[in-house]
């Protein structure tokens, strides 16, 4: 019995082989697969003719898992030896020298030796280096430099960006930081890599002939869409991009494909080439305008599915749609399964497949006697692609354009036409860069009315708007529910057991969701990686949420690099909520505070609470609030802070401000320091405090005791005392901190808790650490295990 696109059942099977080893181990997926092997001869009889099909399905499956695991331990465990120590490392350049406007490179290097502990290793591996002032020139040049690799971080928060798992995907091992061009020396150049210099250089040659031929914005615009060059936008472009749901016009895609194969077809043609010699110069010309591009997954989606409709034109054999996407994803994967992390390629295939099962239906309702064809078609072409990424749009950057209809509807009718100007005008300058000028002077008309709808669109207020992370059950009832909609309703009208099928999905629904609400819920902190910082999520057993200090750079820091936006939003909203209901800042120092701006100003805030002081460091705190109408509570030693009927905050520090000269001599000692008292599971939050703040909570008998203490002020050793420490009997320390010049944590802190039995974890070794607990003790887990 024939199976219809049996390469799309092949490929799920190769993905969820995949998607089981990155969950849960080899060892695991080994055992699955035997049990699953073992099932299938049991009951073989009873598969018919479906035998073969079954165990090619199978052996796709265990042939995704090992090639993942194969890929997992070359790009992220075969340099493991190496990590951190210093190294000489000999290889050749495999990327171009990226260089910055502040004297910044950046480059691949591809490494075919390592000298260490005065042996040579043969090493096959792709690293980042980072140099400052280099002016090495060329595609693979020999060099080799001594250094120290550092292994990528994983996520370090939960819903925090997997740097390692991105690197992975581009076949990425490590990165390197050397001071200067005098620690790397050249040795000459490194033979081959053809396509890549060849792809470098009509690059290059676009790019100038762009620039050339239009104005800066126009240019870095024409730039993304014909050959996914990226650096000709800056940040605000992207953003406002964003906002107008338009980012997909700013890349190159598969319309790109087309119009190359279309003109040389009709070349060829005119040539009276062979159809055999015409189809394989276009497979030619499409595989190096890979090697132009980039290899971005959405060019390389477009270029194997153009290959396969050319060599489908060779055997004179018309290919299927779902089979092309299968083979595409099939070849790209097999390549380096971490590609399916790639968020480029989940959106590049999303919004293809969305196209091909929904757009048919949806143009049959928005075609009309009174609505334009194009009209019609951009608004069926944009509804359907959306249907395919806005699960994994809200997944990674919890975004929803509210009005990309409306700007696709004026933006994409031009982008077509742009595009073939934009390719005529570059071929028009390899001959004469006047006469592209010229083309260019038409081309940048259009190009201004795009950025001019993008700007006007991302000014509206609520262009975009901040939504929940999706859990993965959500997701897949999602993709269920609309490829029922449009798919799978006519085929279930036809089936005689359609009614059960619904009556036993309903039931389940409930059984599902009634069994969630009903599972007791535990008492969770998650003490967050906010760098050289400080910042605790709590969430109650009856779902009250606490953010206590949000990170922040050092004052007088030169880093643009923005804690709240990038860490702190990112993770609030991958908990599934915008609401917090309670923000407290422990005290007025930026690397506490600085977070929290981002959060009161795009979040629902209920209140916030500061401690009793001068206001000292609050100011853009105070201002915020007042403009968004959030009240604000200061605290002091002995107030108490009811979060729900069970659990409840302690104020322990400060005095009140007036009496307290502690706090007027030092803001650390102006720390809010507090007491969580659950059930009988406890946690004591230390700010910034010091040894003078502990030894007056000491002389006043305070009960201190905790099975978690947050170490305070990051481990200095102007923090946590011997008898601080005895009086706590922690059972857990906690220390937040990150790379910094002061020697944090101190050893001393940290032989004082390891001589009293607690069990210490850094968050610049273990990333976020996530405390839960029932009301007895507590089960510690950590984000890097």
């Amino acid at each position: 019995m024939n199976i219809k696109r049996p390469l799309c059942l092949f490929a799920v099977s190769f993905i969820l082989g995949i998607l089981l080893v990155s969950c849960i181990g080899l060892n695991s997926f080994l055992i699955t697969s035997f049990i699953i092997l073992l099932t299938i001869i049991c009951f073989l009889k009873n598969f018919g003719k479906f035998k073969t099909t079954i165990f090619i399905l199978l052996s796709f499956f265990i042939a995704g898992g090992m090639l993942f695991y194969n890929a997992e331990y070359r790009y992220t465990k075969s340099f493991n030896q190496y990590y951190g120590n210093p190294i000489e490392v000999k290889g050749f350049i495999d990327s171009e020298v990226q260089n910055s406007e502040d004297g910044k490179s950046n480059f691949v290097l591809q490494t075919e030796s390592v000298i260490y502990k005065n042996r040579t290793f043969k090493v096959k591996n792709r690293i980042l280096v980072y140099v400052n002032n280099i002016n090495i020139k060329g595609y693979r040049a020999k060099i080799s430099f001594t250094g120290v690799v550092e292994k990528p971080k994983p996520a370090t928060n939960p819903g925090g960006f997997d740097y390692r798992r991105y690197l992975a995907s581009v076949g990425i091992s490590g990165r390197v930081y050397l001071h200067g061009a005098s620690d790397i020396q050249v040795s000459g150049k490194k033979g081959g890599g053809y396509l890549y210099k060849t792809g470098y250089a009509i690059k290059n040659k676009v790019v100038d002939i762009i620039s050339s031929s239009l104005d800066k914005n126009q240019a870095g615009l024409l730039e993304g869409m014909l050959i996914g060059y990226k650096d000709g936008l800056d940040e605000n472009a992207f953003k406002a991009f964003s906002k107008a749901g338009l980012t997909h016009i700013m890349v190159a895609s598969g319309m790109n494909i087309a119009f190359i194969i279309m003109p040389f077809t009709f070349i060829f043609k005119k040539l009276r080439l062979s159809n055999f010699k015409a189809n394989i110069i276009t497979i030619f010309i499409l595989i190096l305008f890979v090697f132009v591009t980039g290899f971005s997954a959405s060019v390389v989606r477009a270029v194997i599915m153009g290959i396969i409709i050319l060599a489908g034109r060779i055997i004179m054999r018309e290919p299927e749609i779902y089979t092309s996407i299968s083979a595409s994803a099939l070849i790209i994967l097999i390549i380096n399964p971490y590609t399916l992390f790639d968020i480029g390629f989940q959106l590049s295939f999303g919004a293809t497949l969305s196209l091909v099962l929904f757009y048919p239906r949806i143009k049959s309702f928005t075609e009309g006697k009174y609505i334009p064809n194009v009209v019609s078609d951009t608004l069926a072409a944009t509804v359907a692609a959306q249907l395919g990424v806005i699960p994994v749009t809200l997944y990674y950057f919890n975004n929803f354009s509210t009005f990309s209809i409306i700007s696709n509807i004026l933006v994409v009718p031009l982008v077509e036409f742009v595009t073939i100007i934009g390719f005529i005008m570059v071929f028009t300058g390899l001959l004469n860069i006047y006469l592209a000028v010229i083309i260019g002077y038409i081309n940048n008309t259009f190009l201004s009315f795009i950025l001019f709808i993008t700007e006007v669109t991302a000014k509206i207020p609520f262009s975009l708007l901040k939504l929940p992370t999706p859990t993965l059950g959500m997701v897949l009832f999602y993709y269920l529910f609309i490829i029922y909609m449009f798919k799978g309703r006519n085929y279930f009208k036809v089936k005689k057991y359609t009614k059960h099928l619904k009556r036993a999905v309903v039931i389940l629904t409930i059984i599902i969701f009634g069994a969630k609400a009903l599972i007791p819920k535990p008492l969770e902190i998650t003490f967050l990686d906010v760098g050289q910082g400080d910042s605790a999520f709590i969430k109650t057993a009856h779902g009250t949420k606490i953010l206590i200090d949000g990170g922040g750079r050092e004052a007088n820091s030169k880093s643009k690099f923005d804690i709240g936006e990038s860490v702190m939003i990112p993770y609030i909203l991958d908990r599934g909520t915008k609401k917090v209901d309670i923000v407290i800042a422990s005290h007025g120092h930026s690397d506490h505070t600085e977070g929290l701006e981002a959060v009161l100003r795009e979040l629902s805030v209920g209140t916030v609470i500061v401690p009793e002081t001068d206001g000292k460091g609050f100011g853009k705190i105070n201002s915020i609030c007042k403009d968004k109408n959030i009240l604000i509570i200061k605290c002091k030693q002995g107030d108490r802070i009811n979060l729900d009927n069970e659990t409840v905050l302690e104020v322990l520090n400060p005095l009140p401000y007036k009496i307290d000269s502690i706090a007027q001599e030092d803001l650390n000692e102006s720390s809010l320091v507090l007491k969580l008292l659950y059930k009988n599971a406890k946690v004591l939050f230390t700010g910034d405090s010091g040894l003078p703040s502990e030894e007056r909570m000491l002389q006043q008998g305070l009960d201190l005791k905790a099975d978690i203490i947050k170490v305070g002020h990051h481990g200095s050793p102007g923090s946590s005392s011997k008898d601080y420490i005895m009086a706590v009997k922690p059972k857990y320390g906690i220390i937040p901190v990150g790379r910094n010049n002061f020697g944090h944590p101190s050893q001393f802190v940290i032989d004082t808790f390891e001589k009293q039995g607690a069990r210490l974890f850094r968050t610049d070794e273990s990333g976020a650490v996530i405390a839960a607990s029932y009301g007895n003790g507590f089960n510690i887990r950590t984000m890097i295990p």
